[in-house]
């Protein structure tokens, strides 16, 4: 558990102290950032959001039993000042950085093998089955949902405790810059690299520059370093060739060599995908999609690091079921929905639809797509593109929501759809009510869009009417 001194915490964040007369000293136990879930005697730390300034809530934090507060100091007019007589206070220039050198230093009271998985497709379900994989033989720490940036990292960093013997981090980012300084704070020993595809263009302009964002991962950790690489992804097999004197590289693929491999790649009507791992161990995924067989491949490399035995791995291999809004089957009464609403990008949007296309069924395939957001100059480029594999993958039906998913019907086109087999609409609300009215039985429906896009609402308009049907 975190736990630190007013004096050590006022050091380790370069801040200045402010204490309340009646101060005792006593340690500081556990950090919270969201005053509604804080609990008494834990640092609160104000930061500041999109939608919410967590300097407006101190005051709150002070009534629930904070026992002290990190506050910026450009933000006191926000705070009312007789809260000071009450707790302890430390002011920083910026609680953000004051967050991420509180992880760092506690990241270092730990020794203990720290895996840090990071790409552009495929993070959280990599991360995720590792640590169930790991599970079987440790007490994992990992990143719960999607906490992979320059908060959510500091936030699982602080649940390590004396208990714990494996950590497992996931790393994103929109900038460069962002991966380096995670996996400084993470000192990742083992770094698994899933792929490399076009995501946050907007910011990162071009592919190198997202490559380059990645590659941040091995050039900040600390020697000796083991990496795990997807030996079929162009740039990452490249980066195989070159490996640098102070890395162990293990690959893992289908097409190509690698040191961790699978054949016999099958899946059954639901397109739950098996596979033979290393032409020894059939695995049954409870997982859609052939995406998901190199992510167990990933996991598989690092539990076998790790020395999980191959039947451990297999076990809890085939016992992971999806986080939320990931590739999630739905059954509907007769109607089966593809939620997989998370996030979109143009390859992960490639990936579901040619997952829809190897799901059997007696009704319609069709396809619910909005808007693939942060895609710069290229993004019409990208829709129009999705639009063509759409044809391609056998959509019957494709319904968009979004200004940029226009384009993808305009892609379909190109390719051969008819015109009335693609609808668009303008919100979430709209392309439910003519799901509900529309569905016949035997469908298969993937929902999918960019996170801002929110299309997960399509899936539970669908399960609220089914659930009142039933």
């Amino acid at each position: 558990m975190f736990q630190i001194s007013l004096e050590e915490l006022t050091h380790v964040v370069q801040g200045e102290s402010q204490k309340p007369p009646h101060n005792r000293n006593e340690l500081i136990r556990g950090i919270s950032i969201d005053s509604r879930n804080l609990r008494r005697g834990n640092l609160f730390i104000a930061i500041p959001g999109e939608r919410f300034d967590g300097h407006q809530f101190a005051k709150s934090a002070v009534q629930k039993g904070a026992s002290a507060l990190v506050l910026a100091k450009d933000k006191q007019q926000m705070i009312d000042s007789k809260i000071f007589d009450k707790v302890a206070v430390v002011f920083v220039e910026d609680t953000k950085k004051a967050l991420r050198k509180l992880a760092f230093w506690h990241r270092r009271k730990f020794d203990i093998p720290t895996v840090a998985v990071t790409g552009t497709n495929g993070k959280t379900t990599t991360k995720d089955m590792i640590a169930q994989v790991l599970s079987a033989r440790f007490k994992v720490v990992s990143s719960p949902k999607s906490y992979n940036n320059l908060i959510g990292v500091p936030l699982t960093l602080f649940q390590l405790n004396s208990d714990s013997e494996v950590l497992v981090v996931e790393l994103g980012m929109s900038n460069l810059g962002e991966i380096g300084m995670l996996a400084q704070m993470t000192n990742p020993q083992i770094g698994v690299i899933t792929n490399i595809g076009p995501a946050h263009l907007e910011s990162m302009q071009s592919l190198q520059r997202i490559a380059q964002a990645k590659f941040e991962l091995p050039d900040n950790m600390s020697s000796p370093k083991t990496l795990i690489l997807n030996a079929d992804d162009p740039i990452l097999s490249s980066r195989i060739r070159q490996k640098k004197k102070d890395e162990r590289v293990i690959s893992f693929g289908i097409e190509k060599e690698a040191d961790f491999t699978a054949d016999k790649i099958v899946a059954n009507g639901d397109g739950y995908i098996s596979f033979r791992a290393n032409k020894e161990l059939m695995v049954n995924l409870k997982l859609l999609g052939i995406h998901n067989v190199y992510n167990a491949l990933a996991a598989f490399a690092v539990g076998s690091l790790l020395e999980v035995d191959s039947q451990k791995i297999k076990q809890s291999l085939e016992q992971y079921t999806p986080s939320e809004l990931r590739m999630e089957l739905i059954r509907l009464n007769d109607i089966r929905v593809i939620n997989d609403s998370y996030n979109a990008n143009p390859v992960s949007v490639e990936i579901a639809l040619e997952t829809l296309k190897k799901i059997k069924t007696s009704g319609r395939r069709i396809a619910v797509l909005a808007d693939m957001l942060e895609l710069g100059e290229k993004a019409v480029d990208f829709h129009l593109e999705v639009g063509r594999k759409a044809t391609k993958s056998g959509v019957d039906l494709l319904l968009l929501v979004g200004e940029l998913a226009g384009f993808i019907g305009e892609g379909a086109k190109q390719a051969g759809m008819s015109p009335h087999n693609i609808l668009s609409f303008k919100s979430n609300q709209q392309v439910s009510l003519y799901l509900q009215e529309n569905l016949k039985g035997g469908d298969v429906v993937l929902v999918k869009g960019s996170r801002k896009m929110r299309t997960e609402e399509v899936v539970f308009s669908l399960k609220n009417l089914y659930s009142r049907q039933n």
